[in-house]
């Protein structure tokens, strides 16, 4: 008697509703997986009972479905199962755990690195004493009073967004590693055990829990895979979404005892670290590129167990199709399949691509900055060790299609067809011109801008910038008094957003110091030049006349008393008169020569030209005097700050800033270009400016100047590239934010990418070479 295929008795069945259609969710208890059929394809399962021929069930299925089909097909479907461990044969025996399963499918070590999974332990007696406690609580009462909590919470980390943010200067030190420990393992334990709870209420077996390393990153996790023979959705999006839940409740608790004690303690500072691993726990976990809850939530919100096996068979399927040309048979899928399949494999791969490229990125550098070029000599080494398996398998792949495509090249359409598409791609990449940009962040800055402020020495600053091709700054300092009593007052005369052009003035600077000083050294002044004109005037003739007529009476008068003087010496030697007399004579004449030699001095005075040192001592002290007044007499201008530029005004805010004047009808833009483009900039190419504030306008302008110097930023060397855009509607304002692209010129897609790629790599590699 013939043997035919039976069916395992182990297996578990559950029926669902899903778009108005029944299908069968199958559980194989062995491997854990899941597979989901619909009605015809459970129907033939059935019939699987080691008895029933081929031919029989073939028979029953076009009376039972009015399809036609034959025993071959049938003999195809349950070798398919056999592959599954579906079938009653010994083979299932096998796959005794999901392990020895798995590792009959072989992956490369670098998927292994991937997906690190640690089973700590079988929760069904622990669950068991959980239950008891959580019964009391699955109500409505409960969910509105956990809502309220989450609302009270979430609003106090929104209010307070600065406190919660992730600053991991604050964050990882000594004092908060052990706080940031024991919080994110108490937060994933409740996490975990909420999902299993809610699986377990609703039915549902938790095989395990336990720990897992998902793209290199740490993470929990319950096996929750019961929860697919659900019959109702809602349960199934009840047991996913309870450890979010449970966990949206911890932050709400947190917060609320964050805002309740007092800052800087250890409650509040223990429940201030909750809550920020709370919430960035929570957006890494509903990240439904990688198999956690919010992969998982997707998979129950769409229908589809398996979405991501599911997608990648399907997009491996449709490329090897519609790509590489193979003649295979697609897969019988729906038309909302299709679109999740596609959709969800196109993410999952750009984001797994991202992901590994920034850690690879990573670890690149940190060898290149310890051993150079040779670090990503090793580095490659170690992704060739890692990547053998998958590396062999596109090999193969690549082996399988140059036979599959050596086995086509006989039909002559398909060969010129490829060789036109190869000739398009060549001259695509070699041929065709693209445009080469060199692009960065840049804030937006007025042509020109005088400004008026107080700095930090106490002195009026008078600042003129003008920027572009021929930038100048200039400063100018007022020190409008020197002492304490002198007062100070600022009257202005213009307000906030008036325009203004070149000499109108913006504001008065009254000093009392200023005037009086000026004042006294105006008088001093003029003291002194009156003293230079009085030494240079010559003498009055009457004053002349005057002197001469006394220089004359001196000299008879001196004569008179010599007379005198001689006869009195005469009668002493006659013995006539005494000696009293001849002294007191003596002594007259002696007093008339002093007199006469006095009046001679000051007549020759009066006719002398003044001296040359006397006049330069005076002239000296003039010059001196006046540059005081004209220094005062600039101070005095100084008072009327006059614009030099048009422009609008500004009145700041700024506690050092008085006022401004801002030219804005164009802008200048800072480029910055690493010292890898440098050299392809040039004066005149052109710029195209997009900013925050308008995004869906472009603005264009031209580079006028490219500096000499470079400048270090993030330990790079960048060029600070002028570039000056017309702004005549004025949109563009001083402090915008933006993205300027330099248009250097227009390459082949070949070159723009080995440039690229070239600006990655490190000076000490090329060395190497």
């Amino acid at each position: 008697m013939a043997s035919y295929a039976k069916l395992r008795t182990d297996l578990v069945t559950a029926q669902v509703e899903i778009d108005g259609q029944t299908v069968y969710n199958i559980k194989d208890p062995i491997t854990g997986n899941y597979f989901r059929l619909r009605e015809p394809e459970y129907w033939l399962i059935n019939q699987l009972d080691g008895k029933t021929s081929y031919e029989n069930i073939a028979a029953g299925f076009q009376e039972t479905f009015g399809f036609d089909i034959d025993a071959d097909t049938i003999a195809k479907f349950v070798a398919r199962l056999e592959e599954l461990y579906f079938l009653d044969d010994g083979r299932a025996e096998q796959a005794t755990s999901r392990l020895s399963y798995n590792a009959t499918r072989g992956k490369s070590l670098f998927a292994k690195l991937l997906l690190i999974k640690l089973k700590a332990f079988n929760p069904a007696h622990f669950l068991g004493w959980l239950m008891r406690i959580y019964k009391p609580f699955h109500n409505i009462y409960f969910l509105i009073l956990s809502l309220l909590l989450m609302l009270v919470g979430v609003s106090i980390v929104l209010a307070n967004g600065s406190v919660f943010a992730v600053d991991f200067g604050g964050l990882f030190n000594l004092g908060s590693i052990a706080a940031i420990i024991i919080s994110s393992f108490l937060i994933v334990s409740f996490h975990e055990f909420a999902h299993a709870v809610v699986c377990r209420y609703h039915g549902g077996e938790v095989r395990e829990i336990g720990f897992l390393l998902l793209f290199f990153q740490p993470c929990f996790y319950a096996d929750l895979s019961d929860a697919w023979l659900f019959k109702k959705k809602s349960h199934r999006l009840a047991a996913t979404i309870a450890g979010p839940f449970m966990q949206m409740i911890l932050l709400s608790l947190a917060a609320i005892v964050w805002r309740v004690t007092i800052p800087g303690t250890f409650p509040n500072e223990v429940a201030r670290i909750t809550t920020i691993v709370c919430w960035v726990t929570l957006l890494f976990n509903f990240n439904p590129l990688i198999k956690l809850d919010g992969y998982y939530l997707l998979s129950d919100l769409v229908d589809i167990p398996n979405l991501r096996h599911k997608a990648f068979v399907y997009l491996g399927n449709w490329f090897k199709r519609k790509i590489l040309g193979w003649d295979i048979t697609p897969l019988v899928t729906t038309k909302r399949e299709k679109r999740i399949y596609l959709t969800y494999a196109i993410f999952s791969i750009i984001y797994t691509t991202v992901l590994l490229t920034y850690l690879l990125v990573i670890l690149a550098q940190f060898l290149l900055a310890k051993m150079g070029g040779w670090g990503l000599l090793l580095l490659l080494a170690v992704l060739l060790i890692l990547l053998k398996s998958s590396i062999g398998a596109f090999i193969r792949g690549t082996v399988e299609h140059i036979k599959y495509m050596r086995m086509k090249a006989k039909n002559p359409f398909r060969v010129i067809a490829w060789l036109l598409a190869g000739v398009s791609l060549v001259i695509g990449l070699f041929a065709v011109p693209f445009p080469h940009r060199v692009s960065g962040n840049v804030v937006v800055r007025p042509i020109a801008e005088f400004s008026l402020i107080v700095n930090k020495f106490g002195l009026l600053e008078r600042t003129l910038q003008r920027r572009g091709a021929q930038a100048v700054s200039k400063s100018g300092y007022l020190q409008m008094t020197s002492t304490d009593m002198a007062s100070l007052d600022l009257v202005p005369l213009r307000r906030d957003g008036d325009i203004v052009s070149v000499g109108d003035t913006l504001a008065i600077l009254v000093s009392n110091q200023v005037t009086s000083e000026l004042k006294a050294n105006i008088a001093e002044l003029t003291k002194l030049e009156n003293e230079l004109a009085l030494l240079k005037s010559p003498p009055k003739q009457e004053e002349v006349e005057e002197a001469k007529a006394q220089v004359t009476a001196a000299q008879a008068k001196l004569d008179q008393l010599t007379k005198d003087f001689n006869r009195v010496k005469e009668l002493v030697q006659l013995h006539l008169a005494t000696k009293e007399e001849y002294e007191a004579t003596e002594s007259a004449v002696e007093i008339a020569k002093a007199e006469l030699q006095n009046k001679s001095a000051r007549l020759s005075l009066l006719i002398s030209p003044p001296k040359p040192e006397e006049e330069a001592v005076l002239q000296s002290q003039i010059e001196k005097q006046q540059a005081r007044v004209n220094y005062l007499k600039e101070q005095e201008k100084a008072q009327s700050i006059n614009s030099p530029i048009s422009g609008i005004v500004e009145i700041q805010s700024n506690d050092n800033s008085i006022i401004a004047v801002v030219d804005s009808r164009e802008v200048e833009v800072l480029v910055p270009v690493s010292d890898f483009n440098i050299n392809l900039v040039k004066v005149g190419q052109p710029v195209f400016l997009k900013v925050r504030s308008y995004p869906g306008r472009v603005f264009e302008g031209k580079v006028v100047h490219v500096p000499l110097t470079a400048e270090k930023q993030n330990e790079q060397a960048y060029y600070m590239v002028s570039v000056v855009i017309p702004n005549k509607e004025r949109l563009l304002q001083k402090g915008m934010t933006g993205y300027a692209k330099i248009h250097i010129g227009e390459l082949p897609l070949a070159k723009l990418f080995a440039r690229k790629i070239a600006s990655y790599i490190r000076v000490e590699f090329w060395a190497l070479w």
